[in-house]
């Protein structure tokens, strides 16, 4: 008799997850907050329900027999699922682990104090009235904010006095709401992330991506270059993770992390225990891994056995479209000679054509994106290219 599994998160990119889930022929019962999301018919059940409403999930996981849980390259559930782990006795996500990652105090305070890192210097509030302009003006210039818990780079800004921290907290106010307000100096430098596995209580490289950051006051990813080659940061990565493995106790887990290096140290960034969005984990990361980055979280899950493959040289090139006013997305120019490039693999638009959209302030605002891949260094030149071919199509409304 097959097993019942859950999968919280169906959106498109988690339905190459929910298909690997279907190969080993388990039946699926799928948990979104949305009512119609696009991976619902590939779960033989569906439960439209929030994530905070754990009682009533629990109580259809029993009723189910619910044998695991899983979630794929989003981080939005993950602390129902560990919850839930604990209270119905199932392996998978612990919620000591997610915890520790998905609040951003937590994480800063570890890796101070457990592991000696060197961190911008930070503070944080329970609530806007108690940043007043005495404490503000005890930061370094410029800072950042961020929500102690959050994704997608909801609410962070970039502010260089008080009165312009007043004005971007107050746009951004609703991020904030019963969290608390995480303040530090901002520091200058090239952000990279690395995709990988903590397995066997050792850290398996997946790829190392450089990326670019869209311009102030907000800090969003608005480029990637996937699998990019730099041994020396790569050396100081197996560092920080066998550091940070001792430290944490954490074990068979997918690893995001973001950072930038000064004097050929870490700086950490952010910290998730979960695969990249955007097709980077599930499609990108199989082909630099010649195998199915799905099996391997489906695997880590379930404590299985896994053979990991050593990465390729492929590289690939992640550019978001976004656009610098409101107004209503008309399109991007120059669609079919951005086809014909070599390097050409993918053009996704999250917008429909004659839809409102916003100036970039968090992941929600992209338009879509583009995905180039090469061996060679023909991709650097069809970056360029590109880069001179796509413009947005924005009117005015």
């Amino acid at each position: 008799m097959s097993s019942v599994v859950a999968v919280f998160g169906l959106g498109k990119y988690q339905k190459s997850g929910i298909l690997e889930l279907k190969k080993r022929n388990f039946i699926t019962i799928g948990f979104d907050e949305n009512n119609s999301p696009y991976s619902k018919k590939s779960v033989n059940k569906f439960f439209n329900v929030s994530f905070n409403n754990i009682k009533k999930i629990q109580k259809i996981c029993i009723e189910n027999k619910v044998k695991y849980l899983f979630a794929f390259s989003t981080d939005a559930p993950l602390n129902l699922i560990s919850k839930l782990n604990e209270n119905l006795k199932l392996q998978g996500y612990k919620k000591k682990d997610v915890n520790l990652v998905s609040d951003k105090i937590k994480l800063r305070k570890f890796l101070k104090k457990k592991m000696k890192i060197s961190q911008p210097k930070f503070n944080y509030f329970q609530n806007f009235d108690k940043i007043s302009k005495k404490k503000f003006d005890k930061f370094k210039k410029p800072i950042v904010c961020k929500p102690n818990i959050g994704s997608g780079s909801k609410g962070v800004f970039f502010a260089n006095d008080y009165l312009n921290f007043l004005k971007l907290f107050k746009e951004n106010k609703s991020f904030y709401k019963n969290k608390k307000i995480l303040i530090e100096n901002f520091i200058q430098g090239t952000e990279y992330a690395i995709e990988g596995w903590i397995y066997n209580n050792k850290f398996i490289l997946g790829c190392l991506s450089k990326k670019k950051r869209s311009n102030l006051p907000y800090l969003l990813d608005v480029s990637l270059i996937i699998n990019y080659k730099n041994s020396n940061i790569i050396s100081q990565v197996n560092k920080f993770f066998s550091k940070f493995i001792k430290k944490s106790n954490m074990n068979n887990l997918p690893v995001h992390f973001e950072f930038l290096i000064r004097n050929n140290r870490i700086v950490p960034i952010d910290f998730a225990i979960r695969g990249a969005g955007f097709g980077v984990y599930s499609e990108i990361l199989s082909k630099i891994m010649q195998q199915s980055t799905n099996k391997i979280l489906v695997n880590l899950i379930m404590n299985l056995d896994i053979e990991f493959n050593k990465p390729n040289d492929k590289t690939f090139f992640l550019r978001f479209l976004f656009s610098n006013k409101k107004g209503i997305f008309k399109g991007i120019t120059n669609i079919s000679k951005l086809k014909k490039l070599s390097s050409f693999r993918e053009l996704q638009f999250y917008k429909k054509k004659n839809s409102k959209v916003s100036i970039l302030k968090n992941g929600h605002d992209r338009i879509g994106h583009i995905i180039l891949e090469s061996s060679s260094k023909n991709l650097y030149k069809d970056v360029v290219k590109s880069d001179n071919l796509i413009k947005t199509k924005i009117e005015n409304e």
